[in-house]
């Protein structure tokens, strides 16, 4: 049995074994990356497309629909997020919150 993991109160307190913060910012990249994937593709089935209608939407390869609905397709920008509303008839809403989790929104347009 290996120990080597447990950690003592006092050092949680203290922080000792904290992640660094570009580790913490770079899991919440990859959170918010799987969270729009995962729109991407509730969208997409919903307004039953497949991925290869998307990608010609998108001016995209397959490949890179598909690694969008993965959540491969890091950093996010703002281009990608326009271009995703546009092909998928959506608004992004994107939130940024100091010291918490960012989060990814889509909403239909109003017919």
């Amino acid at each position: 049995m290996s120990h080597t993991r447990w950690k003592l109160s006092r050092d949680r307190r203290s922080g000792v074994g904290r992640e660094p913060a570009e580790v913490v910012a770079e899991r919440e990249q990859i959170r918010l990356a799987l969270a729009l994937g995962q729109l991407v593709y509730d969208r997409r089935v919903a307004l039953d497309l497949t991925q290869a209608a998307l990608a010609e939407r998108l001016g995209m390869t397959v490949d890179d629909v598909e690694a969008v609905e993965l959540g491969g397709m890091l950093p996010l920008t703002a281009d990608l997020l326009v271009r995703l509303a546009t092909a998928l008839g959506v608004t992004v809403d994107l939130h940024v919150v100091a010291d918490g989790q960012p989060t990814v929104v889509f909403a239909e347009h109003a017919a």
